[in-house]
């Protein structure tokens, strides 16, 4: 959705057109079922010149199982965002800005991050997009 502003200035009309970032739902299931990751939904969308289109992402599950001891955890310890590179859209390149949360395990009472299973653990790309390239 665009929306247009018209700014008099100098006897010259002026014309921003501004992306909108709100989102319906029926948007959000599209991008999420565009994106087709996984336990992963879009939350929200960006569009920026010289960049590309950067979709906001957030897990599904509200748990994640603990590397150690296998535990199945709900506690939230803190949140990490940031963002990886993925298959472009068309001709605009599109990055996934993730929110990976970090979890404390019940059981061992060690924090751990949530594994993600379309991006390698420390790379800034996703898995398809390196499988793209190569």
């Amino acid at each position: 959705m665009f929306v247009v502003n018209f700014k008099y200035k100098r006897n010259i009309f002026v014309v921003f057109a501004v992306l909108t970032v709100m989102l319906r739902k029926q948007d959000i299931k599209i991008l999420t079922e565009l994106v087709d990751l996984k336990d992963v939904k879009v939350i929200l969308h960006r569009l920026h010149d010289g960049i590309g289109i950067i979709l906001q992402t957030e897990s599904i599950k509200s748990h994640s199982t603990c590397p150690r001891c296998g535990t199945k955890s709900h506690r939230l310890h803190q949140n990490h965002r940031y963002i990886v590179k993925d298959l472009p859209f068309g001709e605009k390149p599109v990055f996934l800005e993730i929110n990976r949360r970090q979890f404390k395990c019940e059981e061992c009472k060690k924090p751990f991050s949530e594994k993600l299973d379309f991006v390698s653990q420390k790379r800034t790309y996703t898995k398809r997009l390196a499988h793209k390239i190569i």
